[in-house]
């Protein structure tokens, strides 16, 4: 049994479908799901995940793991509902977007270090800057590297 595909005016057979579905790459990727700004800081180790597979074109190099963002605090870059791509370290330069657990929260936002302090910062600027105080515990997560909306995945492994 012969099927076709009708794309963009043109029609393909089973075979030609195939034959291009081969040639874009893709990666599998875990995306966790629960979400930063909003989370619990242990998403990482124990929370719950979805593995999917992704158009490798869109991830930026050395993704290692993708997290939902929730909420406005880093717009206009990062909306909710998008996907942040991150690659897992456990530092982040000054003036970086990061993942952070700030004593159990789960924060995407800039890291700043200076003569005042260590502060996380929303780039929305509605939000007041958080100070990362002597006796609070701040785990760094990964370096953000970009970020897709949600429509980018193509499907679960």
């Amino acid at each position: 049994m012969q099927f076709c595909f009708l794309t963009h005016n043109h029609i393909f057979n089973t075979y030609e479908y195939s034959l291009i579905l081969n040639e874009i790459p893709f990666r599998s990727i875990d995306i966790f799901e629960n979400a930063v700004s909003a989370g619990t800081g242990n998403f990482l180790v124990d929370g719950p995940k979805e593995t999917v597979r992704i158009d490798e074109s869109i991830l930026p190099e050395d993704t290692t793991f993708g997290v939902r963002i929730s909420g406005d605090s880093m717009e206009p870059e990062f909306h909710d509902g998008q996907i942040a791509w991150v690659l897992q370290q456990e530092s982040v330069a000054n003036g970086e977007i990061g993942i952070f657990a700030l004593n159990g929260e789960a924060y995407i936002k800039k890291l700043q270090n200076d003569k005042d302090g260590i502060f996380l910062i929303s780039l929305n600027e509605k939000y007041a800057p958080i100070k990362v105080g002597e006796n609070d515990r701040l785990d760094i997560f990964g370096k953000v590297l970009g970020k897709s909306n949600a429509s980018a995945i193509t499907g679960h492994c």
